[in-house]
This record gives structure tokens, sequence and C-alpha cells, in this order.
């Protein structure tokens, strides 16, 4: 029977509708629902509007779990694992389902190389008792020839391996066919060595870093269609544009959602939130008629937005004596856990 769920976050009281049945037969009493996505009855599972690693407290109880799992691992960290985004989850405390705040330094961690010279890679790292970041040269080894015509071979060593230069040095002899030195002769070769060392201190290093962002647009889309349904109601899922947006949103191809009337732009001058200064540490979102369409504008932080056409029959939604209610404005303060909801009447 249909029933209705209270939501409260914050400053706001919230309600969405939701229709549980209850199946017959044998196995557990578990409250069924129409999945929003695959449209199937299926128990219900808590899903976060805005994801709850980007800070999200608006939620619902109208996906299943499989879509819930498979939407959250290839959709929805599209968006939260961006590195944009994870930086600022960094600079708000924002952990998420893992628990873990993401680190400020994360993305200059790992094995670059010298900007002075590519062909050396380095190993950057976090201290945590001195909170800096630690540059190490990994261990390089490399054929040159002398003036002389000899043949040797040059390598490379952090300095905080120096002792280790015995164990090389004997390494590299076996490899080349040598006999190992005697202790006299290992320490003498050391001690010449040691003198021949060159070093750099605070040295530039390079990043050749690749950044993926499939999904991303299915992320900010997929947002637009969870406001749309809590916001238009149960009659929504009904909507032949509605079926056009979850389908393109569960379809595991990068490209399913590019046929869609949606922008999805960096935050900075996005002309839908034009009145609205940009806001480091919120998110908005909005309904608004446009030309007998609705659509929903989304923006979280102040680095994505997006807005998403979604339906072509307002009238459908805007007719009757809650018309207003429908269309709606929304901001969340992920830090806090606040969240401020309000009707809003916007057409042209």
């Amino acid at each position: 029977m249909p029933t209705r769920r209270m939501l409260m976050s914050g400053d706001m009281l919230y309600r969405a509708a939701s229709s549980m049945s209850t199946p017959s037969g044998g196995g557990p009493d578990l409250p069924t629902m129409r999945c929003i996505f695959c449209d199937q009855e299926r128990p219900g599972s808590e899903e976060h509007v805005f994801p709850l690693a980007i800070g999200g407290r608006l939620i619902t109880d109208r996906v299943c779990k499989p879509c819930n799992s498979t939407l959250g691992s290839r959709v929805d960290v599209a968006l939260t694992d961006n590195f944009i985004i994870r930086s600022r989850r960094s600079q708000l405390g924002l952990a998420g389902n893992s628990g873990v705040i993401p680190a400020a330094h994360e993305i200059l961690l790992g094995t670059p190389t010298l900007a002075e010279d590519p062909t050396r890679r380095v190993r950057v790292t976090f201290n945590e008792a001195t909170e800096k970041l630690d540059i190490k040269a990994l261990y390089h080894a490399s054929e040159i020839e002398l003036e002389d015509g000899t043949l040797t071979k040059k390598i490379i060593v952090d300095a905080s391996h120096v002792g280790q230069i015995p164990v090389i040095l004997q390494r590299e002899r076996k490899r080349a066919g040598l006999p190992e030195l005697s202790p006299e002769e290992l320490e003498a070769e050391v001690k010449k060595q040691t003198e021949n060392v060159q070093t750099t201190t605070n040295p530039s290093v390079l990043y050749n870093t690749q950044f993926d962002f499939s999904y991303l647009r299915h992320a900010l889309i997929k947002i637009a269609y969870e406001l749309a349904f809590l916001w238009l109601g149960e009659s929504y899922l009904d909507d032949d544009f509605a079926a056009q947006l979850r389908s393109a949103v569960i379809d595991p191809d990068p490209a399913s959602t590019d046929e869609l009337p949606a922008h999805v732009e960096c935050a900075e001058g996005f002309a839908p939130f034009h009145l609205w200064s940009p806001d480091k540490t919120h998110h908005l979102a909005y309904a608004t008629a446009v030309n007998g369409n609705i659509v929903v504008a989304v923006r979280v932080f102040d680095i994505f937005a997006a807005a998403v056409e979604v339906t072509k029959d307002a009238a459908r939604y805007l007719s009757g004596g809650d018309s207003e209610r429908r269309l709606r404005f929304l901001a969340i303060d992920p830090a806090s856990g606040r969240m401020h909801q309000t009707s809003r009447w916007m057409s042209r």
C-alpha cells in the first residue's frame, strides 16, 4: 500500500514519495518498491542523491541494491573520485563510505621523473613525521662510454641508500662476470665512488598524469534524474523521457548519454547559475520550466555543473494546486550537514 517516508536533515523536513508493497508467499518479509532505475519490483536501499562521499544529505529508498551497487561503483565514483573533487573533499574533511578522508597531497605521490632528466625516476611519499613530501631517487643503472672508449656502468641511488653501495657494487660485478672484491678492495672502491657523489637539492619533478572523465556526465545526469523523481512525484517514472534518462544512466557505454539534452560543464561561468556566486563549500540544484519543458540544474561545489532536461511535458506536472511545490531549490552544506529546500517558480 502507498506510504510516505519522512526525511529530516539539518533544517529541512522533506517528504519523499515511496510506493511500497509486501511480497506474498514464502521467504523474508521484505517490502519491495519500483526501482527508479531498473523499473523492477525489488527491496529498496538507501541512496544518496548527491553521493555521500561529497557530503550528500538528501536520501531516497527507491533504488534497489543491485542498481545502487552498480551505479555507485561505475557512475558515482566518476564524480567522487575525480581528482579535483577529491582535493575539495580533503579540504572539507569528507570521507564518504570508506571512512578515509582523501589526502590533499595524494595527486603528488607516485613515481614521476626529474624535470632536468626525464629518464631518471623518483618516488614521492608523504612523511607523516615532518608533514612534508619526501623525494627519493629510484635505483638506476646505465652503461656509458668514457672518453678513452672504455665502457663502464653509471649507477644512481638515493642519498638515503648510500649504505647499500657495497652490496650494489658486488652485485653489478657478478652480473658483469667479474670476481668479487675482497673486503679491503671493496672498502677502497666504496670510498672512491662516494667521493664522486652528485647530489640534487630540492629537485623539480615532472608528472605525466592521465585523468579519466568517463561517466562524469552520467553522474551529473543521475543526480538530476533522481531530483526530478523526488520533486515531480511517482508519476514521473511513467514519463517517456524519464525512461530515456534512466536507460542512458544505467547503460555501461560511456557514450550512452551523449545524445541527451544535457549540458555538463565546469561550474565557473555556467549560465544557469549566474544568479548565485560560486561557492567552494555548497551544492545547489533547482528545477525550472523552459518552453514547455522542465530542466533540473545541478552544481557540485564550484567545480562541475549541469543543466538536464528531465521532461518535455511540463504541463503534466505543473497543473493543479501543488504545481509550485514541484519546482524546487535545494542547497546542501556538505561540511555541516545542513540542507535547505524551498519551492520556487521560474518560467519563460
